[in-house]
């Protein structure tokens, strides 16, 4: 310590106090960027706390949801759609309502140990718009063994020489059945 004051001592006064200004600007500016890590390190905490309270939470439901779906499980057994029902099922209502509609098995949605989504995509070129709105129905009163997952409806609009003709639709419903896996 000897040794600095000494060296300082030797410095002019201008330079002296240049010497502690930078100093002092130095030490504001450290002490600036530590402020600014340490809250920006506080903002982390808080936000993984906050995420870690929401995980909490999930964990701590987890026995009412598995309570639930055992319910689901008994109230659906030998009634929801395995793939092949759903799929003869979902027919023959489209069969009802548009003959001439396009049918496809889609891959199911599997949760190991809790339930496979079944789907199949059912397509309507052309239709009116109540052959669309009566499927949807029979569909609807299928619920909830059988449901709509998604369904995309597009207007063909009549061209401008025939004004009067009716409008069309194509739609597309993708129909889907949950089947609980037996444990």
């Amino acid at each position: 310590m000897k040794v600095l004051e000494k060296i300082f001592l030797r410095l002019s006064d201008r330079e002296q106090n240049l010497l502690v200004i930078s100093i002092v600007i130095i030490l504001l500016v450290a002490g600036f960027k530590i402020l600014q890590t340490g809250l920006v390190i506080a903002d982390e905490w808080s936000l993984l706390n906050q995420t870690i309270a929401g995980h909490e939470t999930v964990i701590s439901l987890k026995p009412a949801i598995d309570k639930a779906l055992e319910i689901q499980k008994e109230e659906q057994r030998n009634k929801s759609y395995d793939k092949k029902n759903l799929g003869n099922r979902a027919s023959s209502l489209a069969d009802k309502v548009f003959p001439q509609r396009d049918y496809r098995e889609l891959k199911p949605i599997v949760v190991p140990d809790r339930y496979s989504q079944h789907r199949v995509q059912i397509e309507f070129d052309r239709a009116s718009y109540g052959d669309v709105n009566e499927f949807a129905s029979l569909i609807r009163q299928e619920s909830p063994f059988m449901f709509l997952s998604e369904v995309k409806i597009v207007p063909n609009y009549p061209p401008k020489s025939r004004p009067y003709d009716p409008t069309t639709f194509d739609a597309s419903f993708e129909v889907s059945s949950v089947e609980f896996n037996n444990q």
